[in-house]
């Protein structure tokens, strides 16, 4: 009858004898016939449960009673700030009393660049009051001068 088969009936029933053949081996073994899924030995599984009993055991009402978690409360405060002792304004008093200020207009929008030179005491002058810090800014002690001088000699407004 061998004879009579083709090659590719041949081959796949060699292929099936195989696989019943390492079938046959992996339950002598203890592992299961499909891929990558092994079951282990009966003694590995007796250890497994040893470390699993190692652990603390509930008390009796414990186990029936599952873990509960509590919302997040706000601490309630009768109004009185924790730092100070200072009571806490409402929302309402915060409007009344605070204007929130408007955001101010780009940069590009509010200076101009301007390149200029000073005369060397008076650049001097100016370095020794920054560095010893009289002013804060160069620039603020220049727009100050300028609308100093406008005010004085032009009557300039500074709203203008």
């Amino acid at each position: 009858m061998n004879s009579k088969k083709s090659p590719l009936a041949r081959v796949v029933a060699q292929l099936n004898a195989k696989k019943a053949s390492q079938n046959a081996a992996n339950q002598r073994q203890g592992t299961s016939t499909e891929r990558a899924n092994v079951v282990p030995p009966k003694e590995s599984e007796q250890k497994i449960q040893e470390i699993g009993n190692l652990g603390s055991k509930p008390v009796a009402g414990e186990a029936s009673r599952p873990l509960r978690v509590r919302p997040f409360q706000a601490k309630k405060t009768e109004k009185v700030n924790d730092v100070g002792n200072q009571p806490i304004p409402t929302a309402s008093q915060l409007s009344e009393r605070e204007k929130i200020p408007k955001r101010q207009a780009p940069f590009e929008k509010r200076y101009r660049r301007l390149t200029t030179y000073l005369e060397n005491g008076v650049y001097d002058k100016v370095q020794q009051l920054y560095e010893a810090r009289e002013i804060d800014r160069i620039s603020n002690l220049v727009n100050t001068a300028v609308k100093l001088y406008l005010m004085k000699h032009y009557n300039y407004n500074s709203k203008e």
